[in-house]
C-alpha cells in the first residue's frame, strides 16, 4: 500500500479561505471579550477534535487568551452523555447540555465530516432557540448543518473520506487558535 497518495490528496485539501480562518477567529475573539461561553460538539473523530479544540482555545500559545470566558466540550462527561442518551435520546445528548447550560450570546463551534448527525442538528437548532453564533467545521458536501450554523468551513471531498476531514478539522483548529490571540490583543487595545 503506498502512502503518499493520501498526503498528496490531503494537501489538495488544506487550501482553506483565509478569510473564514480570520472571520471564524474573529467570533471567537469577541465572545471571549465579552465574557460568554464557547462550546465544542463533535461526533466520533470529531469528539477528540472538540476536546482538543477546547485545550487549545484554553491555552493559547501568546497567553492565557481566555481568563473570563469558559470553553467546554459537551463531549467529555461520559456520564451525563450516557445519562441523556439513556433517558431522553442520544440525539439529545449536546441539545440537553446546551439548554442546561448555555446563555444567548454565547458560541457554539460544531465539528461534523458528513454535517448529517442527528445530535449536531438538534445542538444547532438549540442554538438558534437560545440565542447562540454558530460556526460550523464541516466536510463533504457540508450537509444540513451547511445550512443552519452562522458561518462555516467546508472541506469538500466525496462521501466517506472521514480521515482526510478530520486531519484538516484539526489543522484549522490549530490554525485559528494561532489567529485568536492576536485579534484579542486588537481588540482589548
Amino acid at each position: 500500500m503506498e502512502i503518499s497518495p493520501y498526503f498528496d490528496f490531503l494537501k489538495g485539501l488544506l487550501d482553506v479561505s483565509e478569510e473564514k480562518l480570520n472571520q471564524i477567529a474573529e467570533m471567537l475573539a469577541e465572545t471571549s471579550i465579552r465574557e460568554r461561553s464557547i462550546w465544542v460538539v463533535g461526533n466520533g473523530g470529531s469528539a477528540s477534535t472538540a476536546e482538543h479544540f477546547e485545550t487549545d482555545l484554553s491555552f493559547i500559545r501568546k497567553g492565557n487568551a481566555f481568563p473570563k470566558s469558559r470553553v467546554s466540550a459537551l463531549t467529555s462527561n461520559s456520564a451525563l452523555i450516557s445519562a441523556i442518551a439513556n433517558d431522553i435520546g442520544y440525539e439529545n445528548i449536546f441539545s440537553q447540555q446546551l439548554f442546561r447550560k448555555a446563555d444567548p450570546g454565547d458560541l457554539c463551534i460544531l465539528i461534523s465530516a458528513s454535517g448529517n448527525s442527528e445530535n449536531l442538528i438538534n445542538a444547532a437548532l438549540a442554538c438558534k432557540e437560545i440565542g447562540l453564533k454558530t460556526i460550523g467545521l464541516l466536510g463533504f458536501d457540508g450537509g444540513k448543518l451547511a445550512g443552519l450554523v452562522d458561518s462555516s468551513i467546508i472541506i469538500r471531498t466525496e462521501i466517506g473520506k472521514y480521515g482526510p476531514v478530520e486531519d484538516v478539522h484539526l489543522a484549522i483548529c490549530h490554525a485559528v487558535s494561532e489567529l485568536v490571540g492576536s485579534k484579542i490583543e486588537r481588540l482589548n487595545n
